[in-house]
């Protein structure tokens, strides 16, 4: 298994380099669940593919002697591979490419095994690495408006669309009443957004050592007089004590499969670190708080009802000018 992972591949690619020396070609390091699709992803018209936990020793004698004398295009899933193996080939200024699900994850019939409906490529770092540039934060930061091919009227129908036909990431989750769960409104009603611990995006989206329940006691802190309604990651709810300290919070906790939509639905004012969600919050008109710094943490600052034409903008540049979508 360890030749056919990490050998073989590499073998292959020089042999590919020798017959066609003028041709490009692409090294993947992991997205073995996704070998059968790979081909699609990358430019290249050939690719080898290698699995993601590699030594420092296969790095030395074979990987980087292969890198070196073949040139290839990388693509990673994220950050998915060894910390020195990144930091080299950004030392060494290497084509690369940082891959990761897309904005829409998943269509009505899918299911978390299927492969992402889209993904997203990014040449410098994970669009949710704010710690140093990336392609979105620079499209976000210099895109020209102005330009042929983009037209404002037809980014404000995108944002229609998807709002009005309830589109999230996530999309395999069945309708939900949520009336009957939330019970009668009479308050501002706050909704607040766990995430996966330890995650990437907590990592490197200034998120690090915040926790769900720093979250919600900001929540309640700012609203003492709101309803607290807290939706966390399936992973939290193992977390007995957790479930204690939310529930003696007097916090409404969402243990049912809820599409996000749904979630949303008469919601004031969204909390998260650095969740998707929040941007997602944000599109639909609701008010956000993030205490970590996702891409989108400058829409935060106001209102989002009062920035509908920089939503349409962004949404523009996200869903389209970013995205590549794979499976059509």
């Amino acid at each position: 298994m360890k030749f056919n992972n990490y050998f073989k591949p590499l073998l292959s690619g020089y042999y590919r380099h020798h017959r066609y020396p003028n041709q490009r070609l692409a090294l993947v390091v992991g997205m073995l669940p996704w070998k059968d699709i790979v081909s699609e992803w990358v430019f290249e018209s050939a690719h080898v593919q290698i699995q993601r936990h590699f030594d420092q020793r296969y790095f030395n004698l074979w990987l980087k002697p292969f890198i070196k004398h073949v040139n290839p295009v990388i693509y990673i899933w994220g950050y998915k591979a060894p910390e020195y193996f990144i930091d080299y080939i950004r030392e060494q200024n290497l084509d690369i490419f940082f891959l990761e699900d897309g904005f829409i994850r998943s269509g009505p019939d899918d299911d978390s095994s299927v492969p992402p409906l889209s993904i997203v490529m990014d040449s410098q770092a994970p669009y949710f690495d704010t710690t140093r540039p990336n392609d979105l934060t620079d499209l976000i930061a210099n895109f020209d408006f102005e330009q042929d091919g983009y037209d404002e009227v037809l980014a404000r129908e995108m944002l229609d669309y998807y709002i009005s036909h309830r589109v999230s990431k996530y999309n395999h989750q069945p309708y939900v009443d949520v009336a009957p769960i939330y019970g009668v409104k009479n308050k501002k009603r706050i909704l607040v957004l766990g995430q996966v611990p330890h995650d990437d995006s907590l990592k490197y989206g200034g998120g690090m050592g915040i926790t769900l329940l720093d979250v919600v006691n900001q929540a309640i802190e700012e609203n003492p007089d709101a309803q607290i309604i807290v939706k966390p990651h399936p992973m939290t709810l193992d977390d007995s004590s957790i479930v204690s300290t939310l529930t003696e919070l007097d916090c409404l906790i969402l243990t049912q499969p809820i599409h996000l939509v749904d979630a949303l639905e008469t919601i004031d004012h969204v909390y998260t670190i650095t969740s998707l969600g929040g941007f997602e919050a944000l599109l639909r008109g609701k008010k956000v708080t993030v205490l970590g710094r996702p891409f989108y943490e400058s829409l935060c600052i106001n209102d989002a009802k009062s920035n509908t034409p920089l939503l349409s903008q962004l949404f523009y540049i996200c869903y389209y000018a970013y995205n590549l979508i794979t499976n059509t």
